[in-house]
C-alpha cells in the first residue's frame, strides 16, 4: 500500500467519512475511492484538491505526511544556526587579519629582528569583523522569532 493510499483511508476515518460518502462528496463511485484507497489507482491532480478540500486538509498532508512541516519560505533559506556558523567564521578570519595588519617586524640590527604590535592597525580589522558578526546574529534571532511565529 502507498504512501497516499494509507493517508487517504486515515485522514477519510478522521473525518469521520465511510468511503460512500466520500464518494459522494467527489461525485465518484464508492469503488473509485475504494481503488484508491488498495493503490489500485490514483486521482489526478484536480481530483486530489477537491480530495484535500472534502477531508478539510492540505494536498501535501496526503502526499507527504512524514515531512515536516515547512513554514514559509525562511525555513528553506537557512538551516538552524546558519548565521551563527558565519559569524564564527567572520570573527576567526577578522581575528587573523587583524593579527597579520597590527604585527609588524623590522630588521633592526645586521642580525636582530624585532617585532611590535600596533593595536590601530589591528583595530581596523577587528572593529567591523565584531561588528558585521553581531549583526549576523541579530539576523539570526529575527530568523529564529519567525519560525517560532510560523511565518
Amino acid at each position: 500500500m502507498s504512501d497516499f493510499s494509507s493517508n487517504l483511508r486515515r485522514l477519510r476515518k478522521r473525518a469521520g467519512l465511510s468511503q460512500d460518502a466520500l464518494a459522494e462528496k467527489l461525485s465518484v463511485a464508492r469503488q473509485t475511492v475504494s481503488s484508491w484507497e488498495r493503490g489500485n489507482s490514483y486521482p489526478d491532480l484536480d481530483m486530489l484538491v477537491h480530495i484535500s478540500d472534502a477531508l478539510a486538509t492540505d494536498p501535501n498532508e496526503l502526499l507527504y505526511p512524514n515531512q515536516k512541516r515547512r513554514s514559509g519560505g525562511v525555513s528553506r533559506l537557512v538551516d538552524d544556526d546558519f548565521f551563527g556558523k558565519l559569524t564564527v567564521v567572520i570573527w576567526i578570519v577578522g581575528f587573523l587579519l587583524g593579527l597579520s595588519a597590527g604585527s609588524q617586524g623590522y630588521a633592526s640590527g645586521p642580525n636582530t629582528i624585532s617585532w611590535h604590535f600596533v593595536f590601530s592597525d589591528a583595530l581596523r580589522c577587528w572593529a567591523p569583523a565584531f561588528l558585521t558578526g553581531m549583526a549576523f546574529l541579530g539576523l539570526q534571532k529575527i530568523i529564529d522569532l519567525l519560525k517560532e511565529r510560523g511565518e
